[in-house]
């Protein structure tokens, strides 16, 4: 009997409690949602977007150095380049790029195994909803001439 008289009251309590709880979540003011607004976006804009390194012997390495401008509103940063192979190896201004000032894209095609019409796209991957954006470099790679 007296565990009987113990386990009920103990299981009110338990059902008071709940209860209670409940009501003082419900009677909380809700907490305003506060939502960050971006100072400004950065928009990387290309001087060129496609360079066209003409014919080419195999084998050879060339380089082309694309130029760009933030044309944003805040500071641009390149993440990283993508690119299709390992025949092209970019380069790329590490810092941040104030808006309004240039940056630099420096890309080396190696032609070694390469043979004919040779089109390779890059992306530029950087801290903007517009991103990626792309660029492209052609060659026309001559064989070696069997002398």
């Amino acid at each position: 009997m007296k565990y009987t008289l113990l386990t009920l009251l103990l299981a009110g309590f338990c059902l008071n409690s709940t209860i209670a709880l409940a009501q003082d979540e419900t009677e909380q003011e809700e907490k305003p949602v506060i939502t960050l607004t971006p100072v400004g976006t950065p928009k990387l804009l290309m001087n060129e977007t496609e360079h066209d390194f003409g014919t080419i012997d195999q084998g050879a390495k060339v380089t082309h150095v694309f130029t760009f401008v933030n044309d944003g509103s805040a500071p641009l940063v390149i993440s990283r380049i993508n690119t299709p192979c390992g025949c092209t190896a970019p380069s790329w201004s590490k810092e941040p790029i104030e808006p309004g000032k240039t940056g630099e894209i420096t890309v080396t095609f190696n032609s070694a195994g390469k043979v004919g019409n040779q089109i390779k796209t890059l992306s530029i991957i950087y801290n903007s909803e517009m991103s990626p954006s792309m660029f492209t470099i052609k060659a026309n790679v001559k064989p070696p001439s069997n002398n």
